[in-house]
């Protein structure tokens, strides 16, 4: 019990650099474990966005020269008439509607994935003993259906009210993905939100800081492909792929894949940065329960970990021939150094175990 308070402590006094830290040293401690489902699950992506939304694009792709003429009179002060309207109306509308369903197919395959592994690198980074195969297995119950409507479902239709209700549900119940294969938790939703809470932007920072990571990488990347690659001969020879007449299903997907490389290489590193945060938000609610519940250290234990909690540096003063008690600041609250109860306002006694506190000064 001791040795466990004293990591619950060591977790929820982490800084946000320590955590990106660890997020990273988890990604390589995992990767061997990771890169096979999560780059099958990105490649299962890519393969339904090229089967079901090929038609979409190119018929979007035939539209766009009219849409662009429609917009140079638009920009020129032009009067449309009602069937150019029309015509800008329906682009615009099917422009959206394939921005939805990309991003709904993306966020449920996603959100699958993360699950699959979300508890075995949580065990794997609370050094838990834990088997990948049995971990992947467990993972996909009733449960996870809760997961996928609220991150696969109702997160991308918020992406298309201008993301603002996609970024709050992101912020306020991505921890589902832990929170939701937890037997001892009874209800998810809210054990999620309750973790999250007052943590919002530093998991929107952990999303950002992967996004740009990545991005960097993608861009360098590509460029380099389209360098070499992309020329008068090979464009045409790529459009043949998307034309009805001449499509080419498994071209398309091997194109696809090829440019979306680094996505599969770094695909799991969101879910270890993800962990990290996670574990360490984790660690301060279990503290804060076990402190309602009166649960206080053992003195030996409160010792070791004293550097942690306490609030001030404390100064040795020190005289010939002796040493006086280090004089400690109080500062609206103090932990005991001999037992580790919470004292609210200053004292001359330890109300729990009567030690003498004299040595606080207000």
């Amino acid at each position: 019990m001791e040795k466990k308070s004293q990591e619950l402590i060591h977790l929820a006094n982490k800084r946000f650099t320590e955590i990106l830290s660890d997020g990273f040293k988890l990604f390589i401690k995992t990767y061997r474990s990771l890169i096979i489902p999560l780059a099958l699950f990105q490649i299962l992506l890519i393969a339904l966005n090229v089967l079901l939304l090929t038609d979409f694009n190119w018929y979007i792709n035939s539209l766009r020269a009219s849409f662009n003429e429609i917009m140079d009179k638009f920009l020129e002060n032009t009067p449309l008439t009602e069937g150019e309207l029309n015509q800008l109306a329906s682009f615009l509308f099917i422009n959206l509607a394939l921005f939805f369903l990309q991003n709904l197919i993306g966020a449920v395959i996603i959100t699958i994935a993360m699950c699959s592994v979300s508890n075995y690198v949580f065990r794997i980074y609370m050094k838990e003993d834990i088997s990948f195969t049995n971990a992947f297995k467990t993972a996909f119950n009733k449960r996870m259906l809760i997961v996928i409507l609220i991150i696969g479902i109702i997160l991308p239709i918020g992406g298309i009210l201008l993301f603002i209700p996609a970024i709050i549900i992101f912020g306020f119940y991505i921890f589902l993905i832990f929170t939701y294969n937890m037997g001892e938790v009874k209800n998810p939703i809210s054990e999620a939100r309750a973790i999250a809470k007052k943590a919002f932007w530093k998991i929107i920072g952990i999303f950002v800081i992967n996004v740009l990571f990545i991005s960097i990488i993608d861009y360098i990347f590509t460029s380099i492909i389209d360098f070499f690659l992309i020329n008068d001969s090979t464009s045409s020879i790529i459009s043949s792929w998307y034309d009805p007449m001449t499509r080419n299903f498994g071209m398309l997907i091997l194109y696809h894949i090829l440019y979306s490389i680094v996505d599969i290489i770094f695909a799991p590193l969101f879910i270890c940065l993800l962990t990290a945060l996670f574990s360490s938000l984790k660690a301060k609610k279990d503290l804060k329960i076990q402190y309602q519940q009166g649960y206080y250290p053992e003195r030996e234990l409160y010792q070791e970990s004293y550097k942690i909690l306490k609030q001030k540096p404390i100064d040795l003063v020190e005289t010939e021939g002796t040493t006086t008690v280090p004089d400690i600041r109080f500062d609206s609250r103090f932990y005991c150094p001999f037992c580790g109860v919470s004292i609210d306002s200053p004292r001359k006694f330890c109300p729990r175990c009567g030690e003498p506190l004299s040595f606080i000064k207000e």
